[in-house]
């Protein structure tokens, strides 16, 4: 049976009681908010993990890179061309994921979701506490959000354990605790290299000489884990600074989302030179905008640069939508469900694979699906928080969220 059909009626059940309870302002208690965000991730998992057409990164990617640490091997360098660029932490984290798969008798299907699935849970309480006065109705809503329940429960993927880090090292940079925050922030950017996206807001918002300690720490914590490849791995000390630009590098995969896919026509394709000028692109618009908004809040500055990225990205993978999540119902506006809503949709279109009810092929859907994300970018631009709206100095409390205007 389709995915659509068994995990769509549940996804569309919790972004209906996420909206019920923006209407009328519930404040469920934590374990509420709990409950239900394990019964719907509980539920795209379970079917997930029997599902014969398993996502290819969690299916193969993911299983060797667990394999090869199992093995003593450095998965960067021995699996293929841009099947693992990370440092080695997420890689002990799907080892652990597998010896725990063994030892209780689950298949990886099923036990390569578990700290996904965890970690997301572990974003409601934070949410919550980012988010202020209104914690407990933005706890409740991040748990029923699509977006994390299909990235988590569905693909597998890693965005919620760098965003569990990142959105924890922001509250405890706010309550001044500089040197939690950098670690945390420092364990984040450990997960993927996007997550330096976090590092500004992180630093902002803590005061004076403190900020230094924050960076101290968001340097070193990485780089004790680029260390560990040569004391648990197999890659010598003399290959360290090789392995830190294989780790830094990506493939120029482009067609996928945005001007780039206008650009293919939607076909997905390797091109050097549209990622050359990708990233020069990318890398302009994320200093302009951190120039343009230096003067906001912490939250608003860190939900401006994850925007900024999905607007101007020349790759992009379905679970990237949910990376500004957690700020954006932490600052919620005008264009906050709109933008979740439409980008759930768009990403549901893919993990469910609704080309079933099409009569297209794969790839035929995934060109009409990659030139749609043109439709979804006018709602990024939309969430963009004001330039200078009133903020509090570092390591403050916030203005509350419900004070901020809502539809």
């Amino acid at each position: 049976m389709s995915p659509a059909l068994v995990v769509g009626p549940p996804l569309v059940a919790g972004l209906v009681l996420a909206l019920a309870a923006q209407r009328r302002g519930w404040a469920p208690p934590l374990w509420a908010a709990l409950a239900v965000g394990a019964v719907l991730r509980i539920i795209a998992m379970a079917w997930a993990a029997q599902d014969p057409a398993q996502p290819y990164d969690f299916a193969n990617d993911f299983s060797m890179a667990a394999a090869e640490v199992l093995e003593g091997r450095n998965p960067t360098t021995h699996m293929r061309d841009g099947g693992w660029h990370f440092l080695p932490f997420l890689a002990y984290v799907l080892a652990g994921q597998k010896e725990l798969g063994d030892l209780i008798g689950l298949s990886w299907n099923w036990s390569g979701r578990i700290v996904p699935v965890l970690a997301d849970l572990a974003l409601i309480p934070l949410v919550a506490k980012l988010a202020g006065e209104r914690g407990a109705l933005r706890g409740f809503q991040y748990a029923c959000v699509p977006l994390g329940i299909m990235v988590s429960g569905i693909h597998g993927q890693f965005p919620p354990l760098t965003l569990v880090f990142g959105v924890a090292a922001l509250v405890a940079a706010r309550a001044g605790r500089a040197h939690w925050a950098g670690v945390l922030i420092g364990l984040s950017v450990a997960c993927t290299n996007w997550s330096v996206l976090l590092v500004p807001g992180v630093v902002l918002a803590v005061a004076g000489s403190r900020r230094l300690v924050v960076l101290g720490w968001t340097a070193a914590v990485p780089g004790l884990w680029l260390l560990s490849s040569a004391v648990f791995l197999d890659t010598p000390v003399t290959g360290l600074v090789d392995l830190g630009k294989a780790i830094m590098s990506t493939r120029p995969v482009v067609g996928d989302w945005g001007w780039t896919a206008l650009v293919t026509g939607g076909d997905q394709d390797v091109s050097s030179v549209l990622g050359r000028i990708g990233t020069l692109v990318l890398v302009a618009g994320l200093l302009a905008a951190g120039w343009w908004w230096r003067g906001a809040d912490p939250v608003d500055l860190t939900l401006v640069l994850l925007l900024v990225f999905l607007i101007l990205t020349y790759r992009l993978g379905a679970q990237y939508l949910m990376w500004p999540v957690p700020y954006l119902l932490a600052r919620a506006g005008r264009a906050t469900w709109p933008v979740i809503m439409v980008t759930s949709a768009w990403a549901a279109a893919g993990y469910l694979r609704v080309q079933m009810f099409t009569g297209m092929g794969w790839w035929q859907f995934h060109s009409v699906w990659a030139l749609s994300s043109l439709v979804v970018i006018p709602f990024l631009i939309a969430a963009l928080p004001p330039r200078n709206p009133p903020r509090p100095g570092p390591a403050e409390p916030v203005r509350p969220t419900g004070a901020m205007s809502e539809p």
